[in-house]
């Protein structure tokens, strides 16, 4: 298991868990350092309010997140780090979290190369022309041209975010160049961290509902398959539905894999949703 350094915040996506090993730290190096010791240093009144916020017994306000940036002594740019992580951990609606997820994933590339590959992973699960690019490698008739690619994606995306994508995709080892179509893909799982990969696919999914809302309003039905269904069940069977609906996606996953001379990338989205509210208890 990988330990944090304490002393680069930048390393954390949960400021609890950077206050938790940061005093630790302090403590081991400095027996007489306390909670009181981290009070008067950040100017607060109460000597267990560090512990209260690291139990989550409490949370930081904008005022107190900048004593607590004081009292650990954090650089402008960590300050501004650590308000990020406050404002993530503590959101509770996931458009806010994501949204600063993407500041803090910025602000960690900005400080190396391993974070900048980090980010790298993340656009590459979020950004739903990421992964299409990736895939659009297979097609008989595909062309390593940005502006190509760019055309054949509706022009929803411009030549020069083509041109950073396969960049990235190189970067990551997800394509490689190839003498007979100019590039190809390259099969291997991508490793990423858990709060990388939840707030990636929350990004993709939602950027995936925009487009088939797009596509209800443009495509022709005939280059379309919209269908559901609204049903009633035992909240006790929904894990057996939910693992019937991957079994589904991985047959045509296969199925679609099969094919040879693929001439277009389609996307297959299925969603699952409560419509009714939890009964009061």
């Amino acid at each position: 298991m990988t330990t944090n350094d304490p002393t680069n915040i930048f390393e954390y996506t949960d400021y609890r868990k950077f206050l938790a090993d940061y005093y630790t730290h302090k403590k081991a190096n400095n027996p007489g350092y306390s909670h009181r010791v981290f009070a008067r240093q950040a100017g607060l009144s109460s000597p267990s309010h560090l512990l209260m916020i690291i139990k989550g017994e409490r949370n930081l306000s904008i005022k107190t997140i900048a004593k607590f940036a004081e009292g650990l002594k954090l650089s402008a740019k960590e300050k501004k780090y650590f308000e990020w992580l406050v404002l993530y951990t503590q959101a509770d609606e996931l458009p806010q979290k994501a949204q600063y997820f993407g500041e803090i994933i910025s602000m960690k590339a900005a400080t190396s190369g391993l974070y900048k590959l980090e980010k790298d992973k993340f656009d590459f699960l979020s950004q739903w022309y990421c992964v299409a690019i990736y895939v659009m490698i297979d097609l008989k008739d595909f062309k390593p041209d940005p502006e190509w690619i760019s055309r054949r994606l509706g022009d929803k995306i411009t030549a020069s975010q083509v041109k950073e994508t396969i960049d990235k995709l190189l970067k990551l080892n997800m394509i490689e160049p190839d003498p007979a179509k100019g590039l190809k893909q390259v099969s291997g799982a991508l490793t990423v961290a858990d709060d990388t990969r939840s707030m990636a696919v929350f990004e993709y999914h939602q950027s995936m509902i925009r487009l088939a809302f797009e596509a209800l309003k443009k495509s022709p039905q005939t280059e379309r398959e919209m269908n559901g269904a609204t049903i009633t069940i035992p909240k006790d069977r929904l894990p057996e539905i939910k693992e019937k609906i991957r079994a589904f996606r991985k047959e045509i996953n296969q199925l679609a894999s099969s094919y040879s001379d693929a001439e277009e990338v389609y996307q297959l989205n299925i969603q699952l949703f409560s419509l009714t509210a939890s009964k009061p208890k």
